[in-house]
């Protein structure tokens, strides 16, 4: 096999080209966005921003829509907060199943962050990424209750949902029936092996999805055991059934 000379370079220094995978089937941001594009989504609500990785995404993929965007993390709100554009807003409170106050945990990486408990096999294999270095009061409050007074004509937007809440999705659907019916497109973080305590398994989760009406377009591993390769966390993308 022939070995051009930028390669052979890159090797010398301990680097590899690969190719940029361009398949919408294989590359997250591209499954998306086609999905996006083919469904004409005129609002995201992206629930658990974290630092805004997913908004940029979007925006960098070709996304100009609007964005509602829910970070209950103080220090993550006031980032997002200087870098959002005039059709992305942040709402600075958690979704969930009811309206109240509740303790979020902030781990040293704050993608880890999450209003249940780490459990111990969490512990052992994200180590330091998941410690608990904090604690902050939060207010949840639930999606069906507030979308209409952020969102003028919610029953005429063709809208994603887009979830990511370290374990606490369902709760957040519980809290969005009625808003659900009026999505188009779903995104969800699914647990096969919980990191997190009271945790639902992958195929119950699954199962409330294809009764509520989803099919799945792609699934997009996040993490694996260290020690078996058994998969711990995926993105799965849905859209909503026609028949």
């Amino acid at each position: 096999m022939k070995i051009t000379l930028h390669k052979k370079i890159a090797a010398y220094f301990g680097y590899e080209f690969t190719r940029i995978n361009n398949n919408i089937y294989q590359n997250q941001t591209l499954h998306t966005i086609e999905l996006i594009n083919r469904h004409n989504i005129d609002l995201v609500i992206d629930v658990g921003a974290n630092m805004g990785q997913f908004t940029i995404d979007l925006r960098n993929a070709g996304y100009s829509g609007q964005i509602i965007s829910f970070e209950p993390l103080i220090e993550c709100y006031k980032h997002l907060q200087s870098i959002a554009d005039d059709k992305w807003h942040i709402e600075n409170y958690a979704l969930g199943d009811s309206n109240a106050t509740e303790t979020i945990n902030i781990s040293h990486k704050t993608v880890f962050s999450s209003i249940l408990n780490t459990n111990e096999f969490g512990r052992s294999n994200f180590s330091d990424s998941i410690k608990v270095v904090k604690k902050e009061t939060i207010i949840i409050k639930r999606l069906d209750d507030v979308i209409c007074e952020l969102i003028d004509g919610i029953d005429k937007k063709k809208i994603f949902i887009k979830l990511d809440t370290q374990g606490y999705d369902n709760h957040v659907m519980l809290g969005a029936k009625n808003t659900l019916t009026h999505a188009h497109l779903l995104q969800t973080e699914v647990s096969c092996k919980a990191i997190y305590e009271n945790t639902p398994p992958f195929y119950e989760t699954l199962k409330k999805l294809s009764i509520s009406g989803f099919n799945i377009t792609g699934i997009f591993p996040l993490s694996r055991d260290k020690t078996s390769m058994e998969l711990l966390e995926f993105d799965c993308l849905l859209v909503r059934t026609t028949n």
